[in-house]
């Protein structure tokens, strides 16, 4: 089963060494790895040509100027040859063998999610381990999914894709994309094997929060709440008035989220911690978004 390996690439030469070097531990046979370079002016482009030199597993395609990580990540799909793919962000890295062990575990599922350590080399960082088994999207939607709905420590079969694209010159993309790939998936299977390393760099966008990320945010989790399997999801219309709140305490004058009353046995629900619960009622009884 050959896996194309996506790998954006923008200004990382700092960082891009070790992340190709990981991709040489996978223990893999058959794959592709698929550099694009997205208009670097530093010193990345001389490294994919330099790793490219030395194996024909690694390919590099250029863009002439930078278009942003959803385009390069287009391309990529578009150029990719696998059966399989997966995303790897150029200043992150997996740990030895998880590749090939996730080809393993994938057998006849759609997608195969993997464990990720969430902001890596922060003083926020957490591991994120799938619950494992093989389910549907909806239950994946049930166990909040959107929540870890990352594109990178996850394996798609390449048909899953169809004209799916990541949305140019949008924050979030991942939310903007993966669930509606997901959707089209019979099996998801979640696996403890395995480890990515999503590194946290100063001035990423989760350090630097800004008006516009927060309503591309805010949009994506409405959007999701249209889907039919998220009807009932209060707990997804619960995070996007998190995520609204967040937005007018940044200056933000918009009102994004639809109003949509929080139902009380959703409020008293144990699964809802008693600040959970608290924030739930106060936003039943004062939250009205203008029309």
């Amino acid at each position: 089963m050959k896996i194309s390996i996506i790998i954006p690439v923008y200004n990382v030469a700092q960082h891009l060494p070790k992340c190709l070097e990981s991709i040489l531990t996978q223990g893999l046979g058959d794959y592709e790895v698929i550099l694009i370079n997205d208009g670097s002016y530093d010193n990345s482009q001389a490294i994919c040509k330099e790793w490219c030199s030395k194996s024909p597993s690694f390919r590099l395609i250029n863009h002439d100027k930078n278009q942003g990580l959803s385009a390069a990540r287009n391309t990529g799909i578009k150029e990719a040859k696998g059966e399989v793919i997966t995303f790897v962000d150029s200043d992150d890295y997996l740990a030895q063998g998880t590749l090939s062990a996730c080809l393993e575990q994938m057998e006849d599922a759609d997608v195969l999610e993997y464990p990720i350590m969430v902001d890596h080399l922060s003083a926020k960082e957490y591991p994120f381990h799938p619950i494992e088994g093989t389910y549907d999207f909806q239950t994946w939607m049930k166990r909040n999914g959107y929540t870890h709905c990352y594109a990178c420590n996850k394996l798609f079969k390449r048909s899953l894709w169809g004209d799916t694209a990541f949305p140019i010159g949008r924050y979030y993309e991942d939310i903007f994309t993966i669930p509606y790939v997901l959707q089209r998936a019979t099996k998801i299977r979640g696996t403890k094997h395995g480890m990515y390393y999503y590194c946290k760099r100063d001035g990423s966008i989760s350090n630097t929060p800004k008006l516009n990320a927060l309503s591309d945010y805010i949009e994506a989790l409405v959007q999701l709440q249209e889907l039919p399997e998220n009807q009932q999801n209060f707990a997804l219309y619960l995070r996007s008035l998190n995520a609204q709140l967040s937005y007018h305490q940044h200056g933000g004058k918009e009102k994004i989220v639809p109003h949509r009353p929080l139902p009380l046995s959703f409020i008293l629900s144990s699964h809802l911690t008693l600040h959970q619960r608290i924030k739930a009622l106060w936003f039943r009884l004062t939250y009205h978004p203008r029309t």
